[in-house]
């Protein structure tokens, strides 16, 4: 049998089923389908939430993303070991990149083999089942599939795709865009690709059906499993992502109006920044809209974010850790006077629980007082680091759940929103959400609300960027701002929020095998 290279995006569309050459395509009796009842279709989303966020512990679909993107951010800087080579370096060959590339589209394909499914039977693939069968869990699934497929376009954009310009003609063909599961090899070797426009439109229309679908929460004849997956919540907090993408923040303000304001009490901001951070069962945390499971030990623990984490789980401190905050973020935030000199952290850091809970401080090998974690690579041991420690910090360590959507976001995006909008009370009014919810009253002394008189757009950027430091935000936020994007420790100046060097390269084996790139 003629094989295909496994980093092509066919192989990605032929994996899903199960076949990997022309006679496949050329069956005269093809396989049926393999759902034929209910609880098989329920297969189809499980399946597809394992590609996305599952799979070989060193080899996870969004984790690759995730750390490829956080190097792009001026609130980062890092240690550059050249073993690794994921750092900011978009048009260079990336084993990170190419590897999340094909396993998204592989959660792609297999999305639109289930819908396809769907659309054949008139949206109604079960006519016999009953009414409330169909409502709770066939229509439920149906959702689910949007929501993946919307997902996956999404981390594909904002990585590999250009930033929208509102107003702006959008059309720069930016990756594949197949919405159908193609039926031969020319097909699948010669997908549509889809203009920033196109992919942004697709985005916005899954997560607008999956909102309508999904319901709110798991109820008991639903699958045990749906309680922690895709709500109708957490399709809204991704419809909020992707109207901020585009610049329209009224309807992304609209979707936060929704999750907060109706949410009946689901989340909220009463525990400690921490909290979301350490479940290792299947309890969320309060201000947890959607996250990943990964106390289920029988599954695989994305043991790859060590890079992105002080802490790497039962290793303690690790050498792999990359990611540290910028010398000129720990100077601007006011958490320190400059962390080469001197080894002093200011009240502005002592009194944020979000620094204290979920940062952690290595000092230099030289000045370090006795029980004070160092850092012994050469780059980094003279100096004071601020490093992100988030990730294990459940009793299960690397089975610890990664929240992915939290309400924290929501609220401080509907600040900026509202900011925009000039209301600025109400901008303040969720910033102090936010600000006090991470204020030690102990170190701090009472919280001093901030009003509409004096907040500035940079009081909710700094606040941002604390509460999702190391989350994969920072350049997706700015870039959504339309703002000019720090160099940070690169180099003086700003860069355009269109520039090129936001984009990621298509891999290079996807553009041997896909006809369609570059035509």
């Amino acid at each position: 049998m003629k094989k295909i290279l496994l980093y092509s995006l066919t192989l990605g569309l032929l994996l899903a089923s199960g076949g990997c050459s022309e006679e496949y395509f050329e069956l005269k009796r093809p396989p049926q389908t393999p759902w034929s009842t209910v609880e098989e279709f329920e297969r189809a989303p499980i399946g597809l939430y394992a590609s996305l966020f599952s799979g070989d512990s060193w080899n996870m679909a969004w984790v690759d993303v995730t750390i490829v993107k956080t190097s792009m951010g001026d609130d980062v800087d890092w240690v550059n070991n050249a073993e690794w080579g994921y750092w900011r370096k978009t048009k260079e060959f990336n084993k990170y990149t190419d590897k999340g590339f094909l396993l998204i589209y592989r959660a792609i394909a297999g999305a639109n083999n289930a819908l396809e499914f769907v659309e054949a039977n008139n949206g109604n693939p079960f006519p016999t089942e009953s009414e409330e069968n169909i409502q709770d869990n066939v229509n439920r699934i149906v959702g689910e599939l949007y929501f993946i497929r919307a997902y996956s376009y999404y981390l594909l954009e904002t990585t590999f795709g250009h930033a929208y310009v509102p107003g702006g003609a959008n059309n720069t063909e930016d990756i594949p865009m197949p919405t159908k599961y193609p039926k031969s090899v020319a097909e699948a070797k010669n997908p549509k690709i889809g203009t920033t426009q196109e992919v942004y439109d697709l985005i916005v229309a899954d997560f607008q059906k999956a909102k309508d679908l999904l319901p709110e929460e798991y109820e008991d004849d639903m699958h045990p499993s749906y309680q922690v997956r895709a709500s109708k919540f957490a399709a809204s907090a991704m419809l909020m992502r992707a109207y901020f993408q585009r610049g329209e923040y009224d309807k992304a303000k609209l979707e936060a109006d929704f999750i907060i304001d109706q949410n009946g009490g689901r989340y909220n901001l009463t525990e400690d920044p921490i909290a979301a951070f350490s479940k290792s069962a299947i309890e969320r945390a309060k201000e947890v809209v959607f996250y990943l499971p990964y106390y289920d030990e029988t599954g695989q623990a994305p043991m790859h974010l060590t890079v992105l984490n002080h802490s790497a789980g039962p290793w303690g401190q690790c050498g792999w850790v990359e990611t540290r905050m910028s010398n000129s973020t720990i100077k601007r935030l006011g958490w320190m006077t400059d962390p080469i000199t001197d080894t002093t952290l200011k009240v502005a850091a002592k009194r944020d629980k979000r620094f204290t809970q979920l940062f952690a401080v290595r000092y230099p090998v030289s000045k370090a007082k006795e029980g004070q974690a160092t850092d012994e690579r050469n780059e980094v041991k003279d100096i004071t680091t601020i490093w992100p420690y988030k990730y294990y910090r459940g009793g299960k360590e690397f089975n610890t759940n990664v929240p992915l959507i939290r309400l924290a976001e929501i609220y401080l995006t509907r600040s900026i929103s509202r900011f925009k909008a000039g209301d600025k009370s109400g901008a303040a009014e969720d910033l102090n959400v936010v600000r006090k919810r991470a204020w030690n009253t102990t170190v701090g002394g009472p919280y001093v609300e901030v009003t509409g008189a004096d907040i500035t757009e940079n009081m909710i950027h700094d606040e941002r960027l604390i509460e999702m430091f190391g989350e994969n935000d920072r350049i997706d936020y700015l870039r959504a701002l339309k703002m000019d994007i720090p160099k940070g420790e690169r180099g003086a100046g700003t860069d355009p929020y269109t520039s090129e060097d936001f984009v990621w390269a298509i891999p290079t084996r996807e553009l041997l095998y896909n006809e369609s790139i570059g035509q």
